[in-house]
């Protein structure tokens, strides 16, 4: 009987210790985070036009837009969403925290101002400010995730998870090369998403997916390296007599 005791402590006791989180020896960890902003911080604001298409929706039920992104900097950047032949159901402008979003369908516009996320409000499944996204998409991750982080730990696929510092939080899984190709949002009720990058190292799909059945995929189609927009081409202008409304009252255009 004792020896069924302790063979059973023995097993309890191994398999409390196979449980264990793996951590990551220092030295390890930071080389992988520093290789991480090195990149981030090698690409410099420029000019930049983004032709991406969005596929999103619910499992059975997803719809697909087109958009294009573009701006100078992270200061102020337009984007128009087209759907169907190239229809444009929203302009939206961003700059610092004020969002603007005119749907000419209904000759409305919709405005926000605040540090929370307005694309989600406006039917982008993509838990990010507009400048974000423009950084993200333009491989400046740090200006996203931030350059620090508060722990980290080895995964099973040999890739090292941070536990971020940063006000976006959450864990980042950053490869061997440097490059971060996941992040989960604080908590399993949060956004994960996994990023693909073309052969210049830029994210060129970012895949998304929320607990409650959304999903999104984001692909950039082609990449312009265009002279500097003038404020004209980064101002959106609204026709005369447009009523602009609060964005909580703005509501997706149906296909």
């Amino acid at each position: 009987m004792k020896k069924i005791l302790c063979l059973i402590v023995l097993m309890f006791m191994a398999s409390a210790c196979a449980r264990q989180p793996v951590t990551v020896p220092p030295a390890d960890g930071a080389g992988r985070w520093q290789a991480f902003v090195a990149r981030s911080e090698a690409i410099k604001e420029a000019p930049y036009l983004l032709n991406a298409s969005l596929r999103f929706g619910t499992e059975g039920d997803t719809r697909r837009v087109t958009a294009l992104l573009w701006g100078n900097d992270s200061r102020s950047l337009r984007m128009d969403v087209m759907a169907g032949i190239g229809a444009v159901v929203a302009k939206i402008w961003e700059s610092g925290d004020e969002f603007l979003v005119y749907s000419p369908t209904e000759n409305r516009a919709f405005f926000h101002q605040g540090s929370n996320k307005p694309l989600l409000r406006v039917g982008v499944p993509v838990p990010f400010a507009l400048d974000q996204l423009a950084a993200l998409l333009n491989g400046r991750l740090v200006t996203v995730f931030g350059d620090r982080y508060s722990d980290s730990r080895a995964l099973a696929n040999g890739h090292v998870g941070f536990t971020l510092s940063s006000a976006t939080g959450g864990l980042l899984e950053i490869d061997a090369q440097g490059q971060a190709v996941a992040w989960q949002e604080n908590g399993r009720r949060g956004w994960s998403m996994t990023i693909a990058y073309d052969d210049a190292g830029l994210p060129r799909r970012l895949s998304l997916r929320h607990p409650d059945g959304q999903t999104a995929v984001l692909l950039v189609k082609e990449r312009q390296a265009p002279a500097p927009f003038n404020n004209a081409q980064l101002s959106l202008l609204l026709p005369d007599s447009t009523p602009v409304l609060p964005l909580e009252r703005y509501t997706v255009p149906q296909q």
